[in-house]
């Protein structure tokens, strides 16, 4: 039996995960930043653009998940589909429950050490929604992400794989053949259309969002088949391109804001999945690697670890204090984070994945 040939592995693509979940943490730990350390203000610029990681997420996602997948769906089958979102349920459930639960038994405790229970921030009808993953589906109230509120971008991207991955694989069947250059048009339009229709009902913008991950990998794709290479230093252009658009962002307004970095994204994506820059080679590194493995739990532990952060450490407390001992306050909130989510990983996330394909696998057999 001939054995199918590996698939292309891209170290720097999960190094960029790494690189985009402790952006997000550092943009929800910014008041506490600013508290302790007044200086790291006049890096606002890059640190509050940090909601920027959370597209990014959405578009690589629609990249990988094509290049892992596409091929399986060649021939449409039920049975591959329902296997498709076994696999990536074991993915991603087990972490998502257990970070919530976390924020349940945080609140819950504090209810009973007599805090005041906040409804509007924990509304009890929104929570079975929320372990079902299924609480972004709506139109959510303003401001209000959920429980654990990294949560409601897990909501959308299951979204994601139930209809827009399908959806995605057919059109890309559609658009097969009729020139390599359609699937860079579509998906870098899709990075410029995104902002004129963002709202605050988030699964249109992650359909859109996705849907240019998806092209950008088949644009990748025909190009490689074509003899081609991904231009060297692509990766390093588009994360220049990327700081050049948050630096200017005031001057040119949002939607430029907004569609420059999606831009800049796409081309930071199909740079580093070329591994020929200098970027490539540093988020390949063994520690961006590592990071990119844990950046799930790093993502949906940080809510849980910055509201106990201001619990038992907050930031106030330590204003006047002398800067060495704010700047140790600001380096063990971060360490916090980075142990809770080496925890969640190594003792749910990574064991529970590996248990469920294997069941999973067993029942398809």
């Amino acid at each position: 039996m001939a054995v199918a040939p590996a698939k292309e592995q891209f170290a720097a693509l999960t190094g960029l995960r790494g690189f985009a979940a402790l952006w997000v943490v550092s943009l929800h730990f910014i008041d506490v930043s600013h508290v302790l350390l007044p200086a790291s203000r006049q890096l606002d610029w890059f640190v509050g653009a940090g909601s920027n990681a959370v597209p990014l997420f959405f578009v690589l996602s629609g990249f990988i998940l094509l290049h892992t997948y596409r091929d399986q769906f060649e021939f449409f089958s039920w049975r591959k589909y329902f296997g498709f979102l076994g696999l990536r349920l074991a993915r991603i459930y087990p972490a998502y429950l257990a970070a919530l639960m976390a924020m349940g038994a945080l609140v819950i405790a504090a209810v009973i050490a007599g805090s005041p229970y906040n409804r509007e921030s924990y509304p009890p009808k929104w929570l079975l929604p929320e372990v079902l993953m299924l609480h972004c589906w709506v139109k959510l109230p303003p401001h209000y992400f959920g429980w654990n509120f990294p949560d409601w971008s897990v909501s959308a991207e299951w979204f994601a794989y139930l209809f827009i991955f399908p959806l995605a694989v057919a059109l890309l069947k559609k658009t097969d053949g009729r020139g390599k250059w359609l699937p860079l048009v579509l998906g870098l339009g899709f990075c410029v259309v995104e902002p004129a229709i963002r709202t605050e009902w988030k699964l249109p913008t992650v359909s859109l969002l996705f849907l240019a991950g998806a092209w950008l990998w088949d644009y990748r794709r025909q190009h490689l088949q074509a003899g081609r290479k991904i231009p060297p230093q692509l990766d390093t252009i588009g994360f220049l391109l990327l700081l050049a658009v948050l630096w200017l962002g005031a001057g040119v307004g949002r939607f430029f804001t907004d569609a420059g970095v999606l831009l800049s994204v796409a081309l930071l994506i199909l740079g580093l999945s070329g591994a020929n820059g200098v970027l490539s080679r540093m988020l390949a590194g063994q520690v961006c690697v590592f990071l990119g493995e844990i950046s799930y739990s790093i993502y949906l532990v940080h809510g849980v670890v910055l509201r106990l952060v201001k619990i038992i450490l907050p930031a106030s407390k330590f204003a006047m204090a002398a800067l060495p001992l704010r700047s140790a306050v600001l380096a063990a909130d971060f360490a916090g984070v980075m142990v809770a989510a080496v925890l969640l990983y190594y003792l749910v996330e990574h064991p529970a994945r590996i248990w469920l394909r294997r069941r999973f696998a067993a029942g398809q057999m």
